[in-house]
């Protein structure tokens, strides 16, 4: 079917628009939806709807969930998404901070946002020696996991942490990691006024990790930086003040190049 406006012959495809119809109708604020709900939005009829639902989950671009039954969007989409991703001012900005404190740490450094109520990593700069961080870019984790979901949940209002946590509750990642929802709480408190966090292998056996948070124009946490240190590497003891300085610094560059104003 060809359509004509005033300048341009746009070409529709009726497949094509209904199931980009399907995907327009999740949101942040619908973010899980039957089959019965694409329906009623769509105005498809249920037999047309699950034939195309049927495709765009076996391209990736949809998921179900075998206990609800409800789709929710798929990889395929961050997949693509993350070359847009590299576009975006955050992964700009910090770009060029983070190869820069890689180098003087030695360290492995990542970039991490709250996307849908989870830590996903958007940068990484790999550090030296034999330990490597499992967390490479687009992957995610709980938003309590580690360093970064830390600093990224200190930064919510104490409802929706609560919310979050009950989403996904608290686990042993190792041995040193907490799991007492009071004791997180208070953890989550000390981020908050010390600006940073300190975890000492709390994600990862072996690895102590520091991270702070990024700011932009609005002033929000939109972003944590952290770097991954193994321990014992080097003498942590004395060198870490110093450390922790670094990171901070960093992440406060890449905040001003966000539009963050230190007032």
């Amino acid at each position: 079917m060809k359509l004509k406006g005033p300048q341009v012959s746009i070409y529709k495809v009726q497949a094509l628009e209904r199931a980009l119809d399907i995907l327009d109708c999740f949101s942040f604020q619908n973010k899980e939806l039957s089959l019965s709900d694409v329906v009623y939005r769509t105005g498809l009829n249920k037999t047309t709807a699950k034939r195309l639902i049927s495709n765009l989950t076996a391209r990736g671009y949809l998921q179900q969930d075998p206990q609800t039954k409800k789709y929710v969007l798929g990889m395929r989409l961050f997949e693509l998404g993350g070359i847009v991703f590299s576009s975006f001012s955050l992964r700009q900005a910090a770009a060029y901070p983070m190869t820069n404190l890689q180098s003087e740490t030695g360290a492995t450094v990542l970039l991490g946002i709250r996307m849908e109520d989870q830590l996903v990593y958007i940068d990484k700069r790999e550090g030296q020696g034999m330990i490597r961080i499992s967390s490479d870019i687009g992957w995610r984790r709980p938003l309590h996991y580690g360093m970064l979901g830390m600093v990224l949940l200190a930064s919510l209002e104490p409802g929706d942490v609560k919310r979050i946590l009950k989403k996904y509750p608290l686990e042993a990642h190792t041995p040193f990691s907490l799991t007492n929802e009071n004791a997180f709480s208070l953890r989550l408190e000390k981020i908050r006024d010390q600006g940073y966090v300190l975890e000492k292998e709390e994600a990862v056996e072996g690895v102590i990790g520091i991270a702070a948070p990024i700011r932009d124009y609005t002033r929000q946490v939109v972003a944590a930086l952290g770097i991954a240190l193994p321990v014992g590497s080097r003498n942590l003891t004395k060198e870490l003040d110093g450390i922790i300085e670094l990171v901070r610094k960093t992440c406060d560059a890449i905040s001003s190049d966000l539009g963050y104003l230190k007032i």
